[in-house]
């Protein structure tokens, strides 16, 4: 059987269901100088000017620089959607002569432009030295008009083969499956489950859109590295044009509620043809972030499918061998995302796979776990935080992501912290509400 799962956790990729992908950014209110200590790192933050904040990680052990450039619109937004703002922001460095992308590898900079759910971040690394043409790099690029058409042929074309292929990928038809059932017709969190729209492909329209993300207030340029404050401040001058827009109404995504179990399919098959084996998501609703219960989830769900000796592997690699992998996966935040255990077998032993991991869910829900478990879990969750401090770069991206889903710097370790100090009741209780059988939903890509 081929084996999907890579990482810490083997994880079905049908439980990229559960990927909705994190790390987005929110307008950020400018700040006044302060410091925000992760480990023995300081994220130094202060305003740039009314709609622009300013992040430093120092650290100058290695002559190198990380840079975002974060602006506070991704492919949640309507208003991003309306005027095609995804694409607009991914073509800036594709000008006709290719120079621009030239200029990036001739610097090795590292340098690309996504669009996540929540942002539209430029990312670059580059040695210290190279940093100020780095930088006039990117203001060439956020400033560049002259869009290859070439190229939006190319992405239009490629979107639509992209769909084709997903069509026929068990991963996705799963994913599709269950995301469609959890959320409502037009919540955002569909987007990239449901036919894609076309591309707008005309370069003036486009950068129309581009300069309106450019200067919408809400703005971030942070840097992690070789780098002081006073050398921060003197390179941030004119990087961006200023801030000269009013948020428009329809900037930040609206969430429906999520499809209540009662009216969700307990059961859902998905029939491809010439598969040979059966994968299996069977999920719901994940806690948020601001739930009460999340802390007692991350140890309820580190202990049920979070290692290689999770209940779920134990149950269905070690004593069965009915898979070479299986867990669970989460990828809610502020908002609920979908949650739920993965695994797969070959098609004849579907069967028995299947009862094996709804039995799992059942044992859990029934009798909760051990204190052995408990105290195994806390450690692992507070063993996980000095590895995720260890570089700049780390403790940047850290405060970034608490900071875009308008967290408090800290929160997320801080949640560890709180789930060390539950005692087993209360965890025991919260598994008792949350894994209940019936509140999940069963969903197999079989063989047509």
């Amino acid at each position: 059987m081929r084996n999907p799962f890579s990482g810490r956790r083997a994880v079905l990729p049908l439980a990229l269901l559960f990927a909705l992908l994190a790390s987005t950014l929110t307008p950020v209110a400018p700040l006044a100088q302060n410091n925000r200590v992760s480990g023995r790192l300081t994220v130094q933050t202060w305003a740039v000017d009314q709609g622009t904040t300013a992040a430093l990680v120092e650290d100058h052990r290695a002559p190198l620089i990380t840079v975002r450039i974060v602006f506070p619109a991704g492919k949640w937004s309507p208003w991003m959607r309306r005027v095609h703002g995804e694409e607009a922001f991914e073509i800036q460095n594709y000008d006709t002569a290719g120079s621009l992308r030239a200029r990036a590898d001739r610097l090795s900079a590292g340098l690309y432009l996504g669009v996540a759910n929540r942002q539209s971040v430029l990312h670059a690394t580059c040695l210290k030295e190279d940093l100020p043409s780095v930088l006039h790099l990117a203001r060439d690029i956020l400033s560049n008009r002259d869009f290859d058409r070439r190229e939006l042929a190319r992405r239009q074309k490629a979107r639509q083969i992209e769909w084709e292929a997903s069509e026929k990928e068990p991963s996705f038809r799963g994913v599709q499956a269950a995301v469609l059932g959890l959320f409502p017709p037009d919540d955002p969190r569909r987007r990239g489950y449901e036919k894609p729209e076309s591309l707008e492909t005309n370069p003036e329209r486009l950068a129309e859109a581009r300069d309106a993300l450019l200067r919408l207030p809400g703005r971030v340029i942070a840097f992690a590295g070789d780098l002081t404050r006073a050398e921060a401040e003197g390179i941030l001058a004119g990087l961006l044009q200023r801030v000269t827009n009013e948020p428009p109404a329809d900037l930040q995504p609206k969430f429906g509620s999520v499809t209540p179990p009662e009216r969700r399919p307990k059961e859902m098959t998905v029939r491809i043809p010439r598969l040979t084996q059966v994968y299996f998501a069977y999920g719901r609703d994940s806690v948020t972030y601001s739930d009460p219960d999340y802390s007692a989830f991350m140890v309820a769900d580190h202990v049920l499918g979070g290692h290689f000796y999770s209940r779920l592997y134990v149950a269905l690699r070690h004593e069965g061998g009915e898979t070479y992998g299986a867990g669970t996966r989460s990828f809610g935040d502020v908002v609920a995302g979908p949650y739920g255990l993965g695994t797969f077998t070959r098609a004849p032993n579907a069967e028995v796979a299947e009862k094996k991991l709804r039995e799992v869910l059942r044992v859990l829900h029934e009798k909760g776990i051990t204190e052995d478990e408990r105290a195994a879990a806390v450690g692992y969750l507070k063993g996980r935080i000095a590895f995720s401090r260890q570089s700049p770069e780390q403790v940047l991206d850290r405060y970034l992501h608490e900071t875009s889903l308008g967290l408090p710097a800290g929160f997320l370790d801080e949640a560890v912290e709180r789930a060390a100090r539950l005692p087993l009741e209360e965890i025991n209780k919260f598994i008792s509400r949350y894994y209940d059988p019936s509140l999940f939903s069963m969903v197999r890509v079989a063989p047509d």
